[in-house]
C-alpha cells in the first residue's frame, strides 16, 4: 500500500500519514519504548477486518527534518446501522503521552482525518496508567500520578467517559501486570497463598504443557467453552478464536499453550509413591514425620482408585487446560484461557499457567498482562472470583486513565450515545434468554 499524506496545515513541521506501510509501521509500534501495544498492531487490525468487518487505518506523523515516525496508532472504523462511522484507536495511540505538544499534533492531524472520514468521534483508551494504586486499588502514598495527561487531553476537547470500576468500557480499565524481569525464584515469591505449592504438587502426577498450533484451537474452544458455562461469561464462537490465532500467529504473536493429564500414567507415578512412602516409614522414628507419612499413604489410597476411574474414562492423555497469550515485542498479554474442570486434583491450570509465563520470561518479555480485572474485588460479583485467581499470581495492580472521545459530529455522537445504551442492555437480555434455551 502506498504511503500518503495529508493535513500539512494542522500540524507543525509534522506531516501526517493516512497510510503508513505496514512493515514500516510495525518496527515504529513494536519497538516503541513506553506504548507498544498488542492492540496496537497491524495484525491486530487485520483481524479486526476479517473476524467483525471492521475498516483499519494505519496513520502516523513523521517529522519533515528527519523522516522519522514520531506517532502512530491504528484507527479501526466501524460503521453503526443507521449512524455515520466512527474510530477507535484500542489502547492508543503510540506516542509519548507525556510530550503534550506531540499530543496535540497528533490530535489535530486524527480530528481533521475523522472529519475527512465523516466520522461522528474517535476513541481512544490509552494503555496509560492513572496513578500508583496498593493491591486494595487505593493511591499510594508519594506514588506517581499522570492526572497531567488527562487534563492535556480534556484541553484538547476529548471527553472522559469517567473511572469506572467494572468491564463497562471497550477495554477493562484495570489490570495485573507480572513482572517478568526477576529470576524465575522471585518471581515464585510474589505468589500468594498455595498457587507456589500447588504449581510443585502437579509434578505428582502426568501432567504436561506443551506449546500448541492452529489444530489445537478447538481444544481452547472446548476449554473455554466449559469455563464460560460454570462462571457464566459469554464464550466468542470458535472462528473467532481461530480467526485471532491464525492473523496474529502470522507476525508470530499467538502462542497457545496446551495442559493435558494421562490418567494411566497417573496411577503408575501414584503408586511409585506409595511403595516410596511405605518404604520410607520404615527409617521414621519421630511422630511429626510419622504423621506426615501416614497421611500421605491416606492420599495416595484415595487417589490411586480415582484415577484409575478416569483412565476407564480417558484413555491417554486428556486435554484439561488451554491458554492463549499473545507475546508483542518485549511484552506479553494473557489474553484467553479455560479448563475442564476435572482432575482438579493435579493442578494442571495452575501448571500450564506457570509454564506459560514462564516461556513469556524466556523469550525476553518483561511483564505479562492478565488482561483485565475489575477495580474492586466487590466491583462487579460475577468477577470476583477472577479478580483473586489473577492477584494470587502477583502481578502489580494497575489503573489505566479510561476512555476518551474526541467528537466531530456533535448531534450524532449524541443521538448515538442515547440509543447505545438501550440497545446494549437488549443484547444482554437476549443473551440471557438465548443461553437459558441452550441449557
Amino acid at each position: 500500500m502506498q504511503e500518503s499524506s495529508t493535513f500539512n496545515e494542522s500540524v507543525d513541521k509534522m506531516r501526517f500519514i493516512q497510510n503508513v506501510n505496514p512493515d514500516r509501521y510495525e518496527a515504529f509500534v513494536r519497538n516503541h519504548p513506553t506504548k507498544s501495544h498488542f492492540l496496537q498492531s497491524a495484525a491486530w487490525g487485520e483481524f479486526s477486518a476479517e473476524e467483525r468487518g471492521i475498516t483499519p487505518h494505519l496513520v502516523g506523523l513523521e517529522d519533515e527534518a528527519t523522516g522519522e515516525l514520531r506517532a502512530a496508532a491504528l484507527l479501526l472504523e466501524r460503521k453503526p446501522s443507521l449512524f455515520p462511522c466512527y474510530l477507535y484507536a484500542p489502547r492508543g495511540y503510540v506516542l509519548d503521552f507525556s510530550d503534550s505538544k506531540l499530543l496535540k499534533e497528533m490530535t489535530e492531524a486524527v480530528r481533521a482525518f475523522a472529519r475527512s472520514r465523516g466520522a461522528m468521534f474517535v476513541a481512544i483508551d490509552p494503555d496509560v496508567e492513572r496513578r500508583a494504586i496498593g493491591q486494595d486499588g487505593s493511591p499510594i502514598p508519594g506514588g506517581f500520578d499522570n492526572q497531567s495527561v488527562i487534563e492535556d487531553l480534556l484541553s484538547l476537547g476529548y471527553r472522559h467517559r469517567g473511572f469506572n470500576l467494572g468491564f463497562e468500557g471497550r477495554e477493562p480499565r484495570f489490570t495485573f501486570r507480572i513482572d517478568l524481569t526477576p529470576d524465575e525464584k522471585t518471581i515464585g515469591k510474589a505468589f500468594t497463598g498455595n498457587v507456589l505449592k500447588n504449581i510443585k504438587k502437579s509434578h505428582h502426577y502426568a501432567v504436561t504443557v506443551r506449546e500448541g498450533g492452529y489444530e489445537d484451537i478447538e481444544k481452547l474452544y472446548e476449554m473455554i467453552t466449559l469455563t464460560s458455562k460454570r462462571d457464566e461469561f459469554y464464550a466468542y464462537p470458535l472462528h473467532y478464536y481461530q480467526n485471532f490465532y491464525r492473523c496474529l500467529a502470522k507476525a508470530d504473536m499467538a502462542h497457545l499453550y496446551i495442559g493435558t493429564v494421562d490418567p494411566a500414567e497417573t496411577v503408575r507415578m501414584l503408586k511409585q509413591e506409595l511403595a516410596d512412602t511405605l518404604a520410607k516409614r520404615e527409617k521414621l522414628k519421630k511422630e511429626g514425620p510419622l504423621q506426615e507419612n501416614r497421611e500421605t499413604e491416606a492420599r495416595l489410597l484415595r487417589e490411586i482408585p480415582l484415577f484409575e476411574e478416569y483412565a476407564k474414562i480417558y484413555p491417554g492423555e486428556v486435554t484439561v487446560s488451554a491458554h492463549l497469550v499473545v507475546r508483542y515485542g518485549n511484552k506479553s498479554w494473557a489474553v484467553h484461557a479455560g479448563s475442564s474442570g476435572i482432575m482438579n486434583e493435579t493442578f494442571c491450570n495452575n501448571r500450564t499457567y506457570y509454564e506459560k509465563m514462564m516461556a513469556q520470561k524466556a523469550a525476553g518479555c518483561v511483564f505479562l498482562d492478565q488482561f483485565g480485572t475489575v477495580g474492586r474485588a466487590d466491583a462487579d460479583p460475577d468477577f470476583g472470583s477472577v479478580h483473586a485467581f489473577k492477584r494470587q499470581w502477583g502481578g502489580r495492580y494497575i489503573e489505566f486513565i479510561g476512555e476518551f472521545d474526541l467528537v466531530t459530529k456533535p448531534f450524532w455522537f449524541w443521538l448515538y450515545e442515547t440509543v447505545r445504551p438501550a440497545y446494549r442492555r437488549f443484547r444482554i437480555k437476549l443473551k440471557e434468554i438465548l443461553r437459558k434455551i441452550r441449557d
